[in-house]
């Protein structure tokens, strides 16, 4: 009986395992990510992004055909917890335009994000950098981040930058769209929320999009945009304002 009960238990953990691996992020109706990024389609200028996930539905890349300054290839690290640790923005030539350390508080979220901009990587750890910036993050009931205290300070051999502080809030209103001057939403799907990582790297929980797409897909996120201005994530290179967002969608588990 003992033996019998500890195959069985296996078995279970096995298909556990395999449920967990395969499983969308939970939502109602089909769950979707976004799997590339055509800017400024037809024109000389045109480019193609595609991000990679690995089996647990996180981000793994961000390819970019052209990388340069401004222009780099990103990645995303995790620890065994699938808990985002690290995130790289690099180059082809052992420097980076970003690169990010994550720690967590007590609820497991991540409570300290510390940057370090154009540097080296020679070393395996950032040297050489312009500057560093480590901020403290509160949430709010909702999950969201609603402010960052920032302090930065430059490498120890760069006399150019000088040490500061600064705070930024986020305030979200009643239809859960973050406060933003001038900005109108529409009322479909932010495209954001198709992965939790890129609400916090946007530092934008928005229930909509800040602007109006001239299409959407069946699921209601912005598949076709036009518009004078947007932004994918923290990017500084990804602009939507002429791009077609290409999707992988199918039906959630979580109903």
């Amino acid at each position: 009986m003992m033996f019998i009960f500890s195959s069985c238990q296996k078995d279970m953990d096995a298909a556990k395992a395999d449920e967990v691996m395969g499983t969308p992020l939970p939502t109602t109706g089909n769950y979707c990510r976004i799997e590339s990024i055509w800017l400024r389609p037809g024109m000389p200028d045109q480019e193609f992004r595609l991000i990679g996930y690995n089996e647990f539905e996180n981000p793994t890349f961000i390819s970019n055909p052209f990388i340069a300054t401004s222009r780099p290839f990103r990645s995303f690290l995790y620890d065994t917890w699938h808990r985002l640790r690290e995130y790289r923005e690099f180059y082809s030539n052992n420097t980076f335009e970003t690169w990010r350390f994550y720690g967590f508080d007590k609820n497991g979220r991540i409570g300290v994000d510390t940057s370090y901009t154009f540097g080296s990587t020679l070393t395996g750890k950032p040297t050489g950098y312009f500057y560093r910036k480590i901020s403290t993050l509160t949430y709010d009931a909702q999950g969201r981040i609603i402010s960052s205290w920032n302090e930065i300070s430059p490498d120890p051999s760069n006399p150019m930058v000088a040490p500061s502080t600064n705070m930024e809030t986020f305030t979200y209103n009643a239809d859960g769209n973050l406060v933003s001057p001038g900005v109108t939403y529409d009322n479909k799907i932010n495209l954001n929320r198709t992965n939790d990582i890129w609400m916090f790297l946007a530092r934008d929980y928005s229930m909509n999009n800040p602007f109006t797409a001239t299409s959407y897909n069946t699921t209601g996120y912005p598949t076709n945009i036009n518009v004078p201005f947007a932004r994918f994530i923290i990017s500084n290179d990804i602009f939507l304002s002429n791009s077609q967002i290409g999707y992988g969608c199918r039906p959630s588990f979580f109903h």
